[in-house]
């Protein structure tokens, strides 16, 4: 098979890498090298998702680094600024709607997730402070500050937003903002306040990547608190128990 082109994002704490093709796929570690091991397992994670089913066979040897970047980011805890050069390219509305669509079932899929919790504000793992802020530490609190992240991607598209706690909901109205905007299918680059900078195409990635990030921690939060079969599994994760 083709090898499939991975992006990286590290210093001397932790890497981040990404898979261009493959909006949604991600896997951390402390160097490039253990990202990468990881890196089949959770793109067949995420085609399993995705696309009804996994990539089997997949291997470390599949994969090539093409972009690498150092940042002053905690990426060791999933900080990440990173423009792919794919990102600045034009993007059809065939594209737009197959990624968009993408966004909405994994809002579905976090809300079902986050309802099979028993105990939506029980705390499941230790309080500690992050780059952002007090880490979310139960079910509920995974859920909003999932979805108050729409709010700040809004705000890099000079887009007045305000999410409104429905999860599902307030992502499709992201979307309608989006779509607003004059000629909003263009590679125009958007830089943030902080000086980020943001496309279409990164956010779309960016809402996927962000979903799942926080459902994976929560999904193997929750298994060590009720039973596996209790806990709905709507993103393929493997994670044992």
């Amino acid at each position: 098979m083709a090898h499939i082109e991975v992006i990286a994002e590290y210093n001397e704490k932790g890497a981040m890498l990404w898979a261009d093709a493959y909006p949604g796929a991600y896997s951390r570690g402390e160097t490039v090298a253990m990202a990468l091991e990881k890196f089949p397992k959770a793109l067949s994670e995420y085609a399993a998702w995705a696309h009804g089913a996994p990539m089997p066979h997949l291997a470390e040897s599949d994969f090539v680094v093409t972009h690498a970047y150092q940042t002053d980011l905690r990426v060791d805890d999933a900080d990440s600024d990173v423009l792919f050069p794919s990102e600045r390219l034009p993007m059809d509305m065939t594209e737009y709607t197959q990624k968009k669509q993408l966004c909405i079932r994994s809002a579905q899929d976090f809300e079902k997730l986050v309802a099979s919790i028993p105990q939506k504000d029980r705390a499941l793992r230790k309080s500690r402070r992050t780059f952002y802020g007090k880490i979310p530490c139960s079910a509920r609190e995974m859920a909003e500050h999932t979805n108050n992240a729409l709010e700040y991607y809004a705000d890099a598209f000079g887009v007045s937003f305000e999410t409104e706690g429905d999860f599902l909901e307030d992502r499709k109205r992201l979307f309608r903002a989006i779509e607003s905007m004059p000629d909003f299918l263009s590679p125009r680059v958007f830089t943030a306040r902080d000086g980020e900078l943001w496309t279409l195409k990164k956010l779309l990635r960016r809402v996927l990547w962000h979903d799942r990030i926080h459902a994976h921690a929560l999904y193997r939060l929750a298994i060590t608190f009720w039973q596996k079969e209790r806990i709905a599994n709507p993103f393929c994760f493997t994670v044992e128990k």
